[in-house]
C-alpha cells in the first residue's frame, strides 16, 4: 500500500498489539501522527486518496478512522487498488500463511 511521506511530521508511536485496538487498526496499521492540536490517522498517499481520521488524541484518530474504514472498503469503484488491498489483508488469517 502506498503510503503518506511524513517527513517533517511528528509521528506518533502505536502499540499495535495492545488488544483495546480495533481489529482493523491492529491489522492495517495505519500510521499517526500530529498535525497541529489534532492527531491523525492514516492509510494511503493522502488525507483525500486514502482513508484517514484525526481527533483531539491518537485514540480518537484511530477510532475515526476506524469509523471510516468500513465506507470505503463496503462498496469501492472497480480501479481502487487501496481498498482492494485492505480487503484482502482484513480477510486473511494468520493461519492461511503459516
Amino acid at each position: 500500500m502506498e503510503s503518506m511521506n511524513l517527513d517533517g511530521l511528528e509521528v506518533i508511536s502505536v502499540d499495535y498489539e495492545n488488544d483495546n485496538l480495533p481489529k482493523a487498526v491492529k491489522e492495517l496499521r495505519p500510521a499517526v501522527y500530529k498535525d497541529g492540536t489534532d492527531y491523525c490517522a492514516i492509510i494511503g498517499p493522502d488525507p483525500q486518496a486514502g482513508v484517514s481520521g484525526c481527533g483531539a488524541t491518537p485514540a480518537d484518530a484511530l477510532n475515526d478512522w476506524n469509523a471510516k474504514l468500513p465506507e470505503r472498503i463496503s462498496s469501492p469503484k472497480p480501479d481502487d487498488e487501496l481498498a482492494q488491498e485492505m480487503t484482502d489483508a482484513l480477510s486473511l488469517r494468520k493461519d492461511d500463511v503459516w
